[in-house]
């Protein structure tokens, strides 16, 4: 198998850190096995025209996700973060990585702290997936919105947060201002061309593919780097708002030997989260942005499309119980390169999730979802264009950690 063209800079990383490892590690590790009933069309993920992960020829007991997410301490400002990753879906590596980066937080000499990340990592978009291993805390699948940053986006590059905290001005909050650089994300807008928006917790891994034929997305095709920046308020520990710019500026008329091409992929996100009591969390997010790819050069575009996605979420957590509830929103608009029907997806989901933690390692969350989808090219599929499918999850989990 060939290495995805990342691994070089990932390897030099890998190295840096543990030539210099240091005498503290922590270990986060969840096994989450379910059980599963779908009605729906056959997932996108063997070959369909499903958007949900599961379907009636994929269901009953099957493993959700095994990880270890692990934090070493190099020195006393520089730490190594790792997640491994397994799915237990037939994918080209059984373990694969997911995120891998070295974080460096300098001493602070005045109100304001910055932070550098270095490495493969997930940007700060997601309101939702705010677990170890980048895991949803509300639900076992993340929204639509969350569901596509983990399957094509991971930044593979370097990223600084500049962050104010205003207890040093007796105020119970802070502001944050974050850049990076990122190369080998160059196909990103690919899988939402080609399907639209899913609701899946199953996001890509680093080396390995997603779908049925496998889409790998982690390449650099056109030599030019990617950047997004953003700005996070937080307030007396009850409001977050985030806002983020994302943009890839691939060369859409680069294309590599094997014919996988680069797309111009730019969105704008904007999101908050409160939380007015210990017991309520309100989420609300939105995202859109235009993906596009050309044939022979800058100039001449083959494949143009708009798409927005929004969800809310409101979840009540009391004891040892938090039941969840979202509804998602999404779209897409191909405005060039009609090749048969036009990749025009429309669509609603209707989310609820029950989390019950038994004590501190065992957990279990029951979870239903109604999604229903517009989307013309699925009749190339021989089926209609408008599915509309459910998905019941029940998952136990068991999670441990540990501190050398």
């Amino acid at each position: 198998m060939k290495a995805p063209s990342c691994w070089p800079f990932l390897s030099a990383c890998l190295l840096a850190g543990f030539a210099t490892a240091g005498d503290q590690l922590g270990v986060t590790g969840v096994i989450d096995m379910r059980w599963i009933h779908a009605t729906g069309a056959t997932s996108f993920l063997d070959g369909g025209s499903g958007i949900l992960r599961f379907d009636p020829d994929h269901q009953d007991v099957r493993l959700g996700r095994a990880f270890l997410a692990s934090r070493l301490r190099v020195t006393d400002i520089v730490t190594l973060h790792t997640v491994i990753d397994a799915y237990g879906d037939h994918d080209r590596n059984a373990v694969d990585v997911s995120e891998f980066w070295a974080e460096i937080r300098p001493f602070p000499t005045n109100s304001l702290r910055w932070r550098a990340r270095v490495g493969a990592f997930y940007m700060p978009v997601s309101l939702e997936n705010r677990g170890p291993g980048w895991s949803n805390v509300y639900s076992i699948t993340p929204s639509a919105l969350n569901t596509w940053i983990g399957e094509e986006f991971r930044t593979i590059g370097a990223e600084v947060e500049a962050r104010w905290l205003g207890a040093s001005s007796d105020y119970l909050g802070d502001f944050a201002v974050v850049a990076a650089a990122y190369g080998w994300n160059d196909p990103a807008g690919t899988l939402v061309a080609d399907r639209g928006f899913a609701l899946t917790d199953r996001p890509s891994t680093l080396f390995g593919g997603l779908g049925r034929p496998p889409e790998t997305f982690y390449h650099e095709i056109d030599r030019k780097p990617g950047y997004y920046g953003g700005l996070t308020w937080r307030h007396h520990d009850r409001l977050e708002v985030r806002a983020l710019r994302y943009d890839n500026d691939a060369d859409p008329g680069a294309s590599t030997v094997a014919g996988g091409g680069a797309w111009r992929t730019r969105f704008s996100s904007l999101g908050v989260r409160w939380e007015p009591s210990a017991h309520w969390s309100f989420i609300a997010q939105y995202l859109d942005g235009s993906t596009e790819a050309a044939a022979e050069s800058e100039a001449y575009y083959q494949f143009r499309q708009n798409y927005h996605v929004a969800f809310a979420l409101a979840s009540l957590d009391w004891g040892r119980e938090r039941l969840t509830a979202r509804l998602d929103h999404f779209g897409t608009h191909q405005s060039d390169g009609f090749d048969g029907p036009p990749s025009d997806q429309s669509g609603h989901a209707w989310t609820a999730a029950w989390t019950h933690d038994f004590s501190e390692h065992w957990q279990a969350v029951a979870e239903w979802i109604r999604v229903w989808s517009r989307f013309p090219p699925r009749t190339s599929f021989g089926e209609p264009p408008a599915l509309l499918e459910t998905q019941t999850q029940i998952a136990v989990r068991y999670r441990f950690h540990f501190v050398t």
